[in-house]
């Protein structure tokens, strides 16, 4: 039932891709485009990333992992219930197929974070570099407030 949970998550996160025209909260390399990156504040060790991810180019690409600032890495995760209790589960790379995008998002799928040495308080940024195979994006992540549930910014064109 877990895994069907996963499947059933990636399959309604790709979906075709929206017209774009702004540059804020962007960052991309040949038509590989990361918007919208965020995670909220905490004062604990651990952080759950999310971002809109859009591949504008001809061929597949597959988003393998994170790094963060400092060395640390993030592991790409899946929501899902163990024995009727939230968690996440590691999961491999997630293929993007040419002109799909996916979505990071709460109870969804997230880069998960740990060993955070200091709190992240609203108005921070985090420097990531995501992964898709030998393309690597350098991405900034804004730290919403605690109680987010998406980018204060989302909701608008780029």
């Amino acid at each position: 039932m877990r895994t069907f949970s996963l499947v059933t998550v990636f399959a309604l996160a790709t979906t075709p891709l929206a017209a774009q025209d702004d540059n804020d909260h962007l960052s991309e390399i040949d038509g590989l485009r990361v918007v919208h990156a965020w995670t909220a504040a905490t004062s604990g060790t651990e952080a759950l990333i999310y971002m809109e991810i859009e591949n504008n180019m001809e061929t597949l690409q597959t988003l393998t992992g994170a790094e963060i600032e400092n060395g640390l890495t993030a592991e790409l995760v899946g929501f899902t219930y163990v024995d009727g209790v939230e968690a996440w589960k590691v999961l491999p790379g997630i293929p993007i197929a040419a002109g799909q995008h996916l979505d990071l998002a709460p109870r969804a799928i997230a880069f998960r974070l740990s060993g955070l040495d200091s709190a992240l308080n609203v108005g921070d940024e985090v420097e990531m570099e995501v992964m898709f195979g030998d393309l690597h994006l350098d991405v900034h992540v804004a730290v919403e407030a605690e109680s987010a549930t998406d980018h204060s910014h989302a909701g608008h064109n780029h």
